[in-house]
């Protein structure tokens, strides 16, 4: 039986653990304006409005794709964790051609309607360190989860902390509150009991994937591997903002075929209600179940 959440979503099983989507917030965008690339590589191209015929399922009324905000809970062992923090208190943008602006704010009410006190989380891991992802962990100087142990790949604190012209970019600066609680992991495997880190690079240097398992069980949560389910539907479509597309691409595709084979559950922090799906092989094509 499926527990649904009363500000929606629902609550996935793996085994004996519980994964709870914990929103921060949507945005409801128009397809080709979410895709759209500039690039001259033809294979790396964005998606035209009739490539979206067939998946209307993935619209709503408006012909919008739902782009969600938040992370995911889970209690493993003694830990208390929660996978990514969505966008924090304060929008992000307007950037880009389109003047798009993020939006989240909703984390802690949502975490209270779970009956989950923030100081009880006991780690944040961040799937990658993009503003969307990090944004409760640094707000207020890194005041809301006072007792977490904060958890990152090297590679993208590396390269985002790194100072540029003696400093670190503005949009990142707030990151050096967490150094007092950060432990960095560096290579594939364990970070927490039940939870592994799988290096998938491209959207950015140190994007982490989490495998959570509970015995012969398991699901993954991608972080921006993909934004939504549909990337990994369409080889040829890749996702927004990747430092590094040709490898995000190949980084994709790899995921696909993988979890295409094994039939493992998957989720990202910006899925349509944070909802877990399978994605299973079909004669010529993927498909996608809920």
């Amino acid at each position: 039986m499926v527990q649904t959440l009363p500000y929606g979503g629902a609550v996935h099983r793996v085994g004996d653990l519980e994964i709870t989507p914990v929103f921060d917030g949507y945005a409801y965008d128009e397809p080709i304006k979410m895709y759209a690339v500039d690039t001259d590589d033809p294979q790396l191209r964005g998606e035209r409005v009739e490539d979206w015929a067939e998946y209307g399922d993935f619209l709503d009324g408006d012909g919008r794709i739902e782009h969600a905000y938040g992370g995911f809970l889970l209690r493993t062992g003694d830990h208390l964790a929660l996978i990514d923090t969505g966008v924090g208190p304060d929008q992000i943008g307007p950037y880009g051609p389109y003047g798009h602006v993020i939006k989240g704010g909703e984390m802690p009410r949502r975490l209270a309607e779970l009956g989950v006190d923030p100081a009880a989380i006991t780690d944040v891991l961040l799937s990658h360190l993009h503003p969307d992802h990090y944004g409760w962990a640094v707000d207020d100087d890194a005041s809301l989860f006072p007792n977490a142990t904060f958890r990152c790949h090297t590679l993208d604190w590396d390269f985002y902390m790194r100072p540029r012209n003696g400093r670190v970019r503005p949009m990142w600066a707030p990151l050096v509150n967490l150094e007092p609680r950060l432990e960095m992991f560096d290579r594939d495997g364990p970070v927490l009991p039940g939870i592994d880190a799988l290096l998938t690079p491209g959207h950015t240097p140190g994007s982490t994937t989490f495998v959570i398992s509970s015995g012969a069980d398991r699901c993954v949560v991608v972080g921006d591997v993909v934004h939504c389910p549909i990337e990994l539907l369409e080889d040829e479509w890749i996702t927004l903002g990747d430092i590094d597309p040709v490898m995000a691409r190949r980084t994709k595709d790899a995921l696909a075929r993988e979890l295409a084979a094994n039939g493992a559950h998957v989720a990202g922090p910006h899925f349509p209600g944070l909802r877990f799906g399978r994605l299973l092989p079909g004669e010529g094509r993927r498909l996608w179940s809920v």
